[in-house]
């Protein structure tokens, strides 16, 4: 998608070392809080790089970004329009609910207008002579149905068709198509940039033909810049079944399992010497949390010491780790 800027999702992996290899390479930043905001500003990237993109926003973030010269954020209501009244400075978007059922993690139960709101946003904006600069979406993170990409961007279409119709003229310039593009499945993304690419052409013959399209991909770059290994620490054999304890937890790097519906996949390292004999085996974190399940699997018997390996931890992982129960989160070996 050649056309389109990318604005990296911060909160999906906030590591510096990351955020600094994405700036160098031309990727701008959605940011959804002051401190999102400030953390890409102290990497020393520059302001008219970052899309303030969190629909809800209290007034003191608003004056903050306003300071610090933010182009551009994201309202959905009116009630979050009229905050943003006296910030001139703030070219604004306009989130529109749209289908996102066939998606990991829906987003459209918090976040955006339908399309008759919308249509009462772009009214009350002109009454106010607040212009917006155009519309966001976002299908949901992790989307399996390509079609829905196409569907929003044929939905912004249509507001537009219909605003002008209904004499609402808005100096309209960006669309932002959100992310939930697929971190590891090549295939899978390829399919979706057809789509997308197909529903831009919607506007190849239009007075809006130069219109800027944007988006937020988080889990895109972060999904497979991560592998961890951790290793077991504790096993308890009983009733012909085994339970292990892995140094980790759902409280650091498998957060994924809680706010992602992660489902990562563990690898054993050294295959055991009895590879033939499975038992049933729970793996579970480190904490004192009989709810910090792993997984529920069948194993060879693994001994104290022996490793796993689980790649593809990049999104939602570290980002959202916690020091819960004093244990440390999981140390970074660089690469590269």
């Amino acid at each position: 998608m050649p056309t389109i800027q990318p604005h990296y999702a911060v909160k999906c992996n906030n590591d510096e070392n990351l955020l600094k290899h994405l700036s160098i390479n031309s990727v701008n930043f959605d940011c959804a809080s002051r401190g999102e905001i400030k953390q890409i500003l102290d990497l020393g990237i520059k302001s008219d790089r970052i899309i303030y993109a969190n629909p809800y926003k209290n007034l003191s973030d608003i004056e903050y970004a306003n300071n610090n010269n933010i182009p551009l954020t994201v309202v959905d209501s009116v009630e979050e329009l009229n905050k943003l009244e006296k910030y001139k400075k703030l070219n604004i978007l306009i989130r529109v609910k749209v289908n996102d059922k066939d998606s990991l993690m829906p987003f459209s139960s918090k976040f955006g207008s339908d399309f008759e709101e919308t249509l009462q946003i772009l009214k009350l904006a002109k009454k106010q002579n607040i212009n917006i600069n155009g519309f966001s979406f976002h299908v949901g993170s992790g989307c399996y149905n390509s079609n829905q990409y196409y569907d929003a961007v044929k939905m912004i279409y249509d507001i537009i068709n219909k605003s002008l119709k209904s004499n609402i003229k808005h100096d309209y310039k960006i669309i932002d198509i959100g992310g939930g593009f697929t971190g590891d499945n090549d295939n899978k993304f390829l399919d979706q940039a057809t789509k997308i690419n197909e529903a831009l052409k919607l506007f190849k013959n239009t007075s809006y033909k130069n219109i800027k399209f944007i988006s937020e991909p988080g889990r895109f770059f972060m999904t497979k810049s991560h592998t961890l290994f951790v290793p077991i620490i504790a096993k308890r054999k009983t009733n012909n079944k085994i339970f292990y304890i892995i140094d980790e937890s759902i409280y650091s790097s498998f957060s994924n399992i809680t706010y992602d519906m992660g489902n990562p996949k563990l690898e054993i390292m050294n295959e055991p010497k009895n590879s033939y004999k499975l038992y049933d085996s729970v793996i579970f974190g480190r904490t004192c949390d009989s709810a910090d399940k792993i997984l529920e699997t069948t194993l060879p018997e693994l001994n104290i010491g022996d490793y796993f390996e689980v790649k593809n931890m990049g999104a939602y992982t570290t980002a959202s780790s916690t020091n819960f129960n004093g244990f440390e989160t999981t140390e970074k070996i660089y690469l590269c």
